[in-house]
């Protein structure tokens, strides 16, 4: 089932009787809105719900740097939360501070 995120600046949206807000994925079932959807700049399909770490609050990345196992989480701003998980996905060691040697 396809998960639908709505990227345009409004506050909300509605199209095909669904109501999008920014950053929200939502299951849209209809394939005749996702064929829609799909062609309309302001909206990316997942098959899967998937939250970029952009769109998460500092607690929710603070929860997963945590759970991550990233020393010195607590201290750390939005971007540095992000760059750090990131760099976690790509493989790096889970270090909050990556310019050690």
């Amino acid at each position: 089932m396809p998960y639908v995120t709505y990227r345009g600046k409004n506050a909300s949206l509605r199209l095909h009787s669904i109501r999008f807000e920014p950053a929200k994925p939502v299951l849209v079932e209809n394939e005749t809105a996702l064929k829609h959807l799909r062609e309309h700049p302001d909206f990316e399909v997942n098959e899967e719900k998937i939250i970029p770490l952009e769109d998460l609050s500092v607690v929710q990345l603070k929860d997963k740097a945590k759970k991550a196992g990233i020393e010195g989480f607590s201290d750390l701003k939005k971007p540095e939360l992000i760059a750090a998980l990131k760099a976690l996905e790509s493989g790096e060691p889970p270090h909050a501070d990556n310019d050690t040697p």
